[in-house]
Formats: C-alpha cells, sequence, structure tokens
C-alpha cells in the first residue's frame, strides 16, 4: 500500500507553527501566565487573618483544572506549547509553593503548613475533574 492511499489526511500547519518557534510560544505563554499569576496575588493579598497563602493554592487548582479540561480536547501541539506549557506553566506553581510551605513550617504554623500542602495536593483531583468535564462537554 503506497502513502499516497494512506487513509490518514494531510494537515496543514497551524498559523502559529508558521509563525511562531516552540521556544517562543513556550516563552510568550510563560509571560503571560506569570503576569496573570502576579495580578492574582495582587488581587488576593494577605489582611493578616489567615496564614494559608490563598491566592497560591488559587492559581495551582485553577491552572490544574484548566490543563486538564485542555487536555481532553484534540488540540494541536503549539496551542498546548503555548496555553498548557507556557500560560498555565508560568501560571501555577510549584516553587513558591515549596518556599511558603517552608516560611509556615519555620514561623511555627505547623497547622496552616498543613492546611496549604493538603489543598494544593488537591491539584491531580481538579486535573481529573478538568478532563472529565471537558470529555463530557465535547461528546
Amino acid at each position: 500500500m503506497s502513502s499516497l492511499s494512506s487513509s490518514k489526511k494531510y494537515q496543514a500547519p497551524s498559523v502559529l507553527a508558521r509563525v511562531m518557534h516552540p521556544a517562543v510560544l513556550v516563552g510568550v505563554g510563560g509571560a503571560i501566565g506569570s503576569v496573570a499569576r502576579w495580578g492574582v496575588s495582587e488581587a488576593m493579598p494577605s489582611d493578616g487573618t489567615s496564614e494559608v497563602p490563598w491566592a497560591t493554592i488559587v492559581v495551582n487548582l485553577f491552572g490544574a483544572f484548566v490543563l486538564g479540561a485542555m487536555m481532553a480536547g484534540a488540540l494541536q501541539t503549539e496551542t498546548i506549547l503555548l496555553f498548557g506549557t507556557g500560560v498555565l506553566g508560568g501560571f501555577t506553581t510549584m516553587s513558591t509553593f515549596g518556599v511558603e510551605t517552608v516560611r509556615l513550617i519555620e514561623s511555627g504554623s505547623s497547622s496552616a503548613a498543613s492546611i496549604y500542602i493538603s489543598l494544593n495536593l488537591l491539584a491531580p483531583l481538579t486535573a481529573w475533574l478538568g478532563w472529565r468535564l471537558s470529555e463530557a462537554f465535547l461528546a
């Protein structure tokens, strides 16, 4: 069987693939996501009544949900690079989660650290939920 009679259809490269290198897609997306994370931190400043860093929990859980929802779709590689790896990679943050956890523990706030760790560990569940809801919506 020749390649001409193959059942695969030709797919033209996406507009993004024709105009941007993958590293540029990830970099631009990362810049957008990082600024968005900063915006959430500014919109949810710590008021001193809670030791738990809620802004980081919000971005990590929301980002996991959205990434899960994205992965359920049949998206082009460039779209995943821009939004999944770039925007959501810049938006969510394991490094801040780690640093804030250590700060809570070192300041003697072990109960707040436990709550913070537990809530951030819900990220895989929210990713799964986003994936399943997206599949149901797309079906």
